[in-house]
């Protein structure tokens, strides 16, 4: 746990992802995408990156239904929160999870989002100086889709567009809302989510996860940068397998927490190294 450390590089103050040489330098600390077509929520804030031990919690949690692994992913999910401390003026904000579909949730038996975001609930509270309701029935999710790890930003988005319907305008009009996921990895979902929200009369939606995944072209930022204080490897898909430890490399976990449970590395991970997010060759 020691070894999930927060992103410290300079990042995009809308979407969250990592800046360029240029764009940190000069300009409002936007990135390019977010300058020109901006997402329907004002900010998204996450803790560190999608790999390494969060990456394994959140798959714990997600696809091995250990519920347990909401707790800590709840921490960092209220850390993150601090971020927004000095963006948010209202007293209260209506906390929403991110929905899931009833044949994902009947597969499942839980929303992971909405575990998050009861686990994170009072630390959110504590973060932010501000009352946080949770409501997880004025959002729903009415069309299936299929896994989108494999997708572009465009596939998402176009696939994603009509998949959520508010069940109550009076519950969300005028109010602010903190939209809660498990990771942010193109934003498509959560832009979909705010765009219905603010619809519906939500004033603004601001986005909260645990992890954010960084693709290649952010990959290529860190390279041109000092790596020593953040290093990533890409994302992979759920179903790749990657070795979790290395007991012959100095600063490496010298154990798995998928394996002490005695689960098989079906989803994969990256291992981890002492101090800071290692890459693992695929």
């Amino acid at each position: 746990m020691q070894s999930v450390q927060p992103i410290l590089l300079a990042r995009c103050n809308v979407c969250g992802d990592l800046l360029a040489r240029a764009e940190a330098v000069f300009g409002d600390a936007c990135c390019a995408e977010c300058s020109t077509q901006g997402p329907s929520f004002a900010r998204a804030v996450n803790f560190g990156a999608y790999t390494g031990v969060l990456r394994q919690l959140i798959h714990l949690l997600k696809y091995e239904r250990v519920r347990a692994a909401a707790n800590p992913l709840g921490r960092f999910t209220a850390q993150a929160c601090l971020q927004l401390e000095g963006d948010i003026d209202v007293a209260e904000l209506l906390m929403i999870p991110v929905p899931v579909h009833k044949l994902r949730m009947r597969s499942r038996g839980f929303n992971q989002a909405e575990l998050i975001a009861r686990a994170a609930q009072r630390g959110i509270e504590e973060s932010i100086g501000r009352r946080v309701t949770l409501e997880v029935t004025a959002l729903l999710r009415v069309r299936f889709a299929e896994s989108q790890v494999a997708m572009d930003k465009e596939t998402r988005r176009q696939q994603i567009r009509g998949a959520f319907k508010v069940t109550s305008r009076e519950r969300v009009k005028g109010r602010e809302i903190l939209l809660v996921d498990d990771v942010l990895t193109t934003g498509a979902t959560a832009s979909e989510c705010a765009r219905e929200l603010r619809h519906a009369g939500a004033l603004r939606v601001w986005v909260v996860t645990p992890a954010r995944a960084l693709g290649h072209a952010a990959l290529e930022r860190v390279e041109e940068r000092d790596t020593s204080a953040f290093n990533v490897a890409a994302p992979s898909s759920p179903e790749s397998s990657v070795s979790l430890f290395d007991s012959k490399s100095p600063g490496t976990a010298l154990g798995s927490l998928l394996q002490r449970r005695g689960i098989p590395l079906k989803h994969g991970a990256q291992r981890v190294g002492g101090g800071a997010l290692r890459t693992c060759p695929l």
